[in-house]
């Protein structure tokens, strides 16, 4: 009793204050400690497999646990990856819909949105604690028992629920935002999953997927755990995939080796910006191109093109092309829509030029060589450069655009050039590597990133050891992020193909369209319309199941179609209203994105045209295959 008056003379502002400040130091701490697991992740993952490289071409003898190794790690890093994206809201989602609302429901959407996450988070605990019981055996390689492989999702479920707890008492939503969606979420799996009080009278798993999927889409959850959600429920109508057996689909998704070459093209692409690499590249465009009419604008195209051979990330270039050439063009009198607008359709050649991440997907969903598909990415970006470049020209001559500089010598070309070289030589490095069966993609990966840190840190000394640290962690977020989308795709795609979905959508456009141009062009409409509302990653493993079987049926070379998925839906990022391209330029310059939006609808319609080009002209991408 002693104690009360001492609590009660603390103004009650303060204490809530106090708490809230309490509870933000030890989230805080939480935060540091998965940080510093997801980083330790990925630079073990990186260390393991160069080491395997080594040991394989210099000793002639592989190290035979490695690849399982770096499998569990990345793992690892995308189940490590949620609770951080759960606290800082980087999850890729759909906000439509939700800034449609006035405030009063934005905040009744945010509530069911967060119970829908909490419910998945929920079902993915119980589901891998299950799991790890379940499951026994011992690894071959590894020599350590199987549950080790799924040992993170109960701890990466525990914090997230954590975060989603506590949201409230940092300031952001109301304290009662995080318990109240805990409840909920928790009413919701004992009334479905434990009680199992709720079913729905329809023998089609498909059916209810897809209606959860949509309305987890619209209330602003983000993609892959809408994708989860729906999954989930889609038991409610027939019991395709057990919650156990559903977690380890997850995790088999993601568990193949060929996408390691994501984190690692990731991981190198951050490495060339922050060592100022990608700056000799633009350096070398403007001595190309920047005596050209629109010269910054002709620089833009150009150093995507280069930046694309080798990052693979058409998010992370529009990014730094917004910071570094947006700025110059306003200077030398661009508007801003325009210059903003160029930026994001050239952003569209990273996803098609090698090393390509959204290429390497396709590649793993589809079973297809990536080596020939890099090779064909090469045709498909000069199209698409070309056409945007004769559009500049076009729009210069109309808008009364100078070029950047004079007509560059031919000796500071080349001296501009040599700079460059040193970049220039590892996109040769990679698909060299890999068509001749050198490397393979993961390999050509961690080379890439070796190779980015020697030039990084040794020759030119650009960053250190911080800096490093700081681009692991921003690569393993981004890796983690991509990874979970691949990983929540997987089973979303087994009980499409389990109810043979794709086979019914072939047969039924098969039959009822006789005409192979009809049904290319409805195939790009197809995309080009989820391409609007999805992320790139998103929609190709929705679609490329759904579609690849169409483009086979009627003959196209899988190859061929691969290339005209990515590119629909790459065409996406420039469109209202997700648009992901346009808004991260809008994003870092401060531009007003509908203005945007309308100056880029001359380059969309040069993208189109490159798309038709793409589409019906076969020879522009799998031709190369031919003489390679």
């Amino acid at each position: 009793m002693a104690m009360l008056p001492e609590r009660a003379a603390v103004p009650p502002d303060q204490g809530h204050s106090e708490g809230r400040a309490l509870v933000a130091t030890g989230l805080a701490y939480v935060d540091a400690l998965i940080r510093t697991l997801a980083t330790l992740a990925l630079a073990l993952l990186i260390t393991i497999i160069f080491a395997n490289v080594i040991a394989r071409y210099v000793f002639s003898n592989s190290i035979v646990w490695a690849q399982e190794a770096g499998i569990w790690l990345f793992i690892y890093i995308i189940f490590l990856g949620i609770p951080l994206a759960h606290r800082a809201r980087l999850h890729l989602s759909l906000t439509l819909f939700v800034e449609m609302l006035p405030p009063r429901l934005r905040r009744v959407t945010d509530i069911f949105g967060d119970v829908i996450i909490a419910y998945v988070t929920v079902m993915l605990f119980v589901a891998g604690l299950d799991l790890m019981a379940r499951i026994g055996g011992t690894s071959p390689a590894l020599g350590v028992p199987i549950w080790v492989k799924f040992a993170l999702i109960p701890f990466s479920c525990a914090v997230s629920l954590l975060y989603i707890l506590l949201r409230g008492l940092e300031g952001r939503w109301p304290v009662w935002h995080g318990p109240v969606a805990i409840l909920l979420s928790g009413v919701l799996y004992l009334t479905i999953n434990h009680w199992q009080l709720f079913s729905l009278p329809t023998d089609s798993a498909t059916l209810v997927m897809s209606i959860a999927f949509a309305a987890g889409l619209v209330l602003g959850v983000p993609v892959a755990f809408a994708m989860l959600f729906a999954v989930f429920i889609s038991s409610l109508g027939v019991m395709v995939l057990p919650p156990a057996a559903l977690v380890q689909n997850i995790v088999n998704g993601a568990g193949k080796f060929l996408l390691l070459a994501i984190p690692f093209f990731l991981t190198a692409g951050t490495l060339m910006n922050s060592g100022g690499l990608s700056r000799r590249l633009m350096d070398f465009a403007f001595s190309l191109v920047g005596h050209f009419r629109g010269g910054h604008a002709q620089v833009s195209v150009v150093s995507s093109l280069l930046y694309g051979g080798i990052s693979g990330s058409s998010y992370s270039e529009a990014a730094l092309s917004s910071k570094l050439l947006v700025p110059q063009m306003l200077r030398h009198g661009y508007p801003a829509p325009f210059a903003c607008a160029i930026t994001a359709a050239s952003g569209v050649l990273p996803n098609v030029i090698p090393p390509s991440i959204a290429l390497l997907i396709v590649a793993a969903v589809a079973n297809l060589s990536v080596g020939s598909l890099w090779l064909s990415g090469i045709g498909a970006g000069l199209v698409i450069a070309i056409c945007l470049m004769i559009t500049v020209y076009l729009l210069a001559l109309w808008k009364g655009f100078t070029p950047a500089a004079q007509r560059s010598p031919v000796s500071e070309m080349a001296i501009k050039g040599l700079h460059a070289v040193p970049v220039l030589v590892l996109a040769i490095i990679i698909l060299g590597g890999i068509r001749f069966g050198i490397v393979t993609p993961t390999e050509a990966g961690v080379l890439a990133v070796v190779y980015s840190l020697f030039l990084g840190m040794v020759v030119y000394r650009e960053y250190g050891f911080r800096g490093l640290a700081q681009t692991l962690h921003q690569s393993a977020m981004e890796a983690a992020l991509v990874g979970l989308l691949i990983a929540s795709a997987a089973p979303f795609a087994f009980i499409l193909v389990a109810e043979q979905v794709p086979q019914t959508v072939v047969a039924v456009l098969v039959d009822n369209i006789g005409s192979v141009i009809l049904l290319l062009l409805l195939a790009n409409l197809i995309m080009l319309f989820f391409g609007m509302f999805l992320d790139i990653g998103a929609a190709i493993l929705i679609l490329t199941p759904l579609l690849m079987p169409l483009g086979m049926a009627i003959g196209i070379d899988p190859i061929h179609f691969a290339l005209i998925i990515v590119v629909n839906l790459m065409l996406g990022g420039l469109t209202p209203p997700v648009g992901m391209l346009a808004f991260i330029t809008s994003t870092v310059t401060g531009t007003p994105v509908h203005l945007i939006f309308r100056a880029i609808l001359p380059l969309l319609a040069a993208l189109v045209g490159a798309l038709m080009i793409i589409t019906f002209v076969p020879d522009v991408t799998i031709g190369i295959l031919r003489f390679v």
